[in-house]
């Protein structure tokens, strides 16, 4: 026990709470000092030490008052209180469904201070069983939540001394406090698979809840998010939906001059390190505007071309997709835990597809604002100065929360030429055929519609399975991040904040530049890969809802898009919320309408590609590098002529909503959520980001459709159209406990190769010249508005 409590002793110091500091440092200012020498600096009233105070003694007496919405009239707080004691005790919501998941995202809310602050609107305050709570929990309160001890197989009782010495079996301290956790370091990764691993296999919900809560306090905050998510992923008895994950932790994709802003929002500021004491008292609510090209907020010199970028890069919609993809595609637990068949099928192939079409996505952007496409940051130019610089200017006052690259910054020879070495490794056995994994050889080969190798080289390339062949991709970005080779990590080294640095897109590019050297070896797909038996001819025409006139598409810039938040301190639980306006682009709906005519009934899929028609002149341009999927999904085709109409909003790549932390809570507790919301798990593509910007007088695009016959073995023949015609598998993928993936043809296909020539035109074309009747284009322009 002496020895647990002394591993932990430095913990528990470096984590201490910062409610117990205010404390002590307003005691001292108010016993040993003047009192005006305790105002703040603008002289403000006095009053503020009593109401932390105050708060501070609330806290620790756990006499809140119970609150069910943000009106604080005794009416209200007299209703909500009945419905609370007849619903909200633990032992209702530890046996529903809703109720386990409101408990788990109950976890992200305040995720900085200690486990028994309220949370949920003030519904929710957990307490440990005395076997496992701290010597400073206060009392439980009637109003809260009693979790359960901590049981074995047997029946055991586990002691607070027991847990601790599992966590530090599990941790094996690689993440003392100071250190900064990325999902992109294998060992991170490690020790939070061990940590999800131990909860989701204890005996029961009851169990686990009380590990993860005493375990909050000796983990970081970001490792504990992290885990909270995956145990949410990857358990069956709870649901599959997790918040907007701006709203967990907004300071990772809002500047932190925004965050002082919030802070001091009608006061003025004052010079010192004064400010994060008020954080907690911004509690009244409002709305802030964020204007981008404020010089407190730009990231990149306004001079330089790259700059031209950051209603793509900065979007916190864009960067949360990209972190919470990662998040639900890195959820992976031994063979014999109880929910390992929540592993999403085609994991390696998912993660090549997705970061193609970003790939995509960057190009496009680039063409739309004057720009070349994206060249490679590989080993030709790991031995170069990188430019431009990039400051994300993310955290608070003059604490940067990652570190800045200066221009001109240089990759380690050491570094470089580890990374070569893995690329090495993967590309000679490419070459061979076959790639070695501990299970054994796996051959790479396209058979029957179907790519045997690209998940395989995904999941060596992405590192989700250990091999000879290293850690390419995460590695890279460690490499990377660390380019300033000072104190702290750059923006690559988490998915979080990663897209924001323009290096971000050299470097995929470099790496789908592998995964499309493994695809050509096949050559072009064949007239049974592309055909079609049946289908005699078929059109497509697109038509905005902001418009009569036909292929005209449109996007502006949204200077009213919007984040609310509600915790990590911006408010006092259940008593306000900020409400963050942003510029974003977005677009006018439009509508698909297609026409088919077939010779008998069938099933297929239908994909739709946008690509600029003009393409660039660049020996780094490949049209499957500028082709964006647009939508993908399921037909039923009839004998004659079929019409199909289709929404843009109804993609199969899109969020289709992104609750907030707060509004998740609210539908939880008053059970306004619906089975399918409640087992969706809000990933997806951006729906405001459906379409490149395109240009104030019009750009020219081509718009590529193509339907497919399902494959004899496809998955599709079974699957539930009705939910993934409007879910989003094509971006986020299937669990493989909901059937896996339904379409079993290469993702991207059929531009996940490139075609003859090099020319998408080609595909359209059978070997004897005629026109492919199963394929249509049709040129679309896009006009933007500033």
């Amino acid at each position: 026990q002496a020895y647990n409590c002394l591993i932990h002793f430095y913990k528990r110091l470096m984590g201490s709470r910062i409610m117990r500091i205010r404390l002590l440092k307003i005691l001292f200012c108010l016993n040993f000092m003047h009192p005006s020498v305790c105002m703040d600096q603008d002289g403000s009233d006095f009053d503020i030490f009593y109401r932390e105070l105050e708060s501070t003694k609330t806290n620790h007496v756990a006499t809140l008052t119970v609150l069910e919405s943000e009106s604080l009239n005794s009416e209200v707080n007299t209703n909500v209180s009945s419905h609370i004691e007849g619903r909200l005790t633990y032992e209702y919501l530890s046996t529903n469904k809703h109720g386990r998941h409101l408990l788990l995202i109950s976890l992200l809310d305040e995720v900085r201070k200690p486990y028994w602050f309220p949370r949920s609107g003030g519904v929710i305050q957990l307490f440990l069983p005395q076997s496992l709570a701290p010597t400073d929990q206060p009392p439980p309160v009637a109003t809260g939540q009693l979790l359960q001890e901590i049981r074995t197989a047997e029946g055991q009782i586990r002691t607070r001394e027991e847990v601790i010495k599992i966590l530090n079996d599990k941790e094996d301290f690689i993440l003392l406090p100071g250190t900064t956790f990325s999902r992109f370091n294998i060992y991170h990764m490690a020790v939070v698979r061990r940590l999800v691993s131990m909860f989701t296999t204890e005996i029961d919900f009851h169990s686990m809840l009380s590990m993860m809560v005493m375990l909050k306090e000796f983990l970081s905050e970001e490792m504990f998010v992290d885990s909270v998510y995956a145990v949410i992923q990857l358990r069956e008895d709870v649901g599959f939906i997790i918040p907007n994950v701006v709203t967990v932790q907004p300071e990772d994709y809002f500047p932190g001059a925004l965050m002082e802003e919030i802070i001091l929002k009608g006061k003025k500021q004052s010079e010192g390190g004064r400010v994060k004491r008020q954080l907690r008292y911004y509690a009244n609510g409002g709305e802030l505007e964020i204007n981008w090209s404020h010089e407190k907020y730009r990231t990149i010199p306004e001079h330089d071309p790259e700059s031209k970028l950051w209603y793509f890069r900065e979007d916190p919609l864009v960067n949360a997709n990209h972190f919470h993809w990662h998040q639900v595609l890195s959820n992976t637990v031994t063979q014999y835990d109880n929910s390992h068949s929540s592993k999403l099928d085609r994991r390696g192939e998912m993660f090549y597809f997705m970061h193609r079409q970003l790939l995509c996505r960057e190009n496009l952007e680039r063409l739309s604002v004057g720009l070349k496409i994206v060249e490679p940051y590989g080993p030709d130019q790991w031995y170069e100065k990188v430019y431009p610089g990039y400051d994300s200017k993310l955290g608070f006052g003059s604490v940067k929360k990652y570190a800045a690259r200066p221009d001109g910054a240089e990759m380690f020879h050491s570094d470089a030429r580890k990374l070569k070495k893995y690329e090495d490794l993967i590309r000679a056995d490419v070459k061979w055929g076959y790639l070695v994994l501990k299970e054994g050889y796996v051959k790479l080969e396209y058979v029957g519609g179907v790519d045997r190798g690209i998940s395989t080289l995904g999941d060596v390339i992405e590192s989700y399975v250990r091999s000879k062949y290293g850690d390419l991709h995460n590695s890279g970005h460690s490499i990377i991040s660390d380019l300033h080779k000072g104190k702290g990590d750059g923006v690559m080294g988490t998915p979080n904040v990663a897209v924001r640095d323009p290096i971000f897109g050299r470097f995929h590019k470099y790496i789908d530049d592998l995964f499309l050297e493994y695809k050509n070896m096949f050559g072009p797909y064949t007239d049974q890969d592309l055909g079609f038996p049946g289908v005699q001819s078929f059109s497509v025409t697109v038509k905005s809802d902001r418009a009569s006139q036909p292929n005209y598409l449109y996007t502006h810039m949204n200077r009213d898009a919007s984040v609310q938040l509600s915790s990590l301190d911006l408010g006092k639980a259940g008593s306000s919320s900020v409400l963050i306006h942003y510029t974003s682009l977005d677009h006018a709906p439009f509508t698909y309408n297609m026409k088919v005519h077939s010779t008998w009934s069938s099933r297929g899929i239908i994909r739709i590609f946008l690509m600029p028609s003009k393409i660039p002149s660049s020996p780094h341009a490949d049209i499957t590098q500028l082709a964006v999927e647009l939508d993908r999904f399921h037909v039923k085709l009839a004998q004659g002529q079929n019409t199909i109409t289709r929404k843009s909003q109804d993609s199969s790549f899109l969020a289709k909503k992104r609750s907030s932390l707060y509004e998740l809570q609210k539908m939880l507790r008053r059970g306004d959520i619906t089975q399918d919301q409640f087992n969706w798990g809000g990933c997806g593509w951006p729906t405001e980001m459906l379409l490149p910007r395109g240009q104030e007088r019009g750009m020219e695009f081509d718009l590529f459709a193509v339907v497919s016959p399902l494959l004899q073995d496809d998955n599709a023949h079974q699957a539930d159209w009705n939910t993934h015609n409007t879910g989003t598998w094509s971006w986020c993928g299937v669990r493989t406990d909901q059937g896996g993936m339904p379409d079993s043809r290469p993702m991207g296909f059929p531009l996940d190769r490139s075609p003859p020539n090099g020319d998408w035109r080609n595909l359209m074309k059978e070997d004897n010249g005629q026109v492919r009747s199963n394929m249509a284009s049709v040129k679309v322009s896009i006009v933007h508005s500033p």
